[in-house]
């Protein structure tokens, strides 16, 4: 089993903020001029699965942005996931060492869509900061 590498609320509650607040800040950073929000889904030690919730520089939700992340791996190369929250058939991001999208539905090898980069961006951010702090 996996040793626990991401902090959870009843483990590590002061390190689970930071860690929060990271992920957003490099969202708002690289989806601007959208600010976001964490939804956590499920978390454990070894795997986080969670949504972004996205809403306009004015406040106003806008769910066809948001974004469903899992961060899983080790500390020393973990591993994430980005996807359209709204619609499962879009091609998704899976983002180790590099970038690979896949289709939605099939799971197969795909370019990056026309909007891919913010989240190619965003993934990027996100795996370097995990590196950084030895989360």
């Amino acid at each position: 089993m996996p040793q626990a590498w991401l902090p959870t609320m009843a483990d590590d509650p002061e390190r689970l903020e930071l860690l929060t607040r990271c992920i957003c800040r490099a969202a708002d950073l690289s989806r601007s001029p959208l600010k976001h929000a964490l939804v956590p889904q499920e978390q454990s030690g070894d795997s986080w699965i969670l949504r972004l919730e996205a809403r306009d520089p004015e406040g106003h939700r806008c769910p066809s942005h948001d974004l469903e992340l899992e961060i899983y791996g080790s500390a020393a190369d973990p591993s994430l996931q980005l996807a359209w929250a709204s619609d499962e058939t879009l091609p998704m991001l899976w983002q180790g060492r590099h970038p690979v999208w896949m289709d939605g539905t099939s799971g197969v090898s795909c370019t990056r869509p026309d909007d891919g980069l913010a989240l190619e961006t965003l993934a990027r951010r996100l795996r370097a900061e995990l590196i950084e702090n030895g989360s």
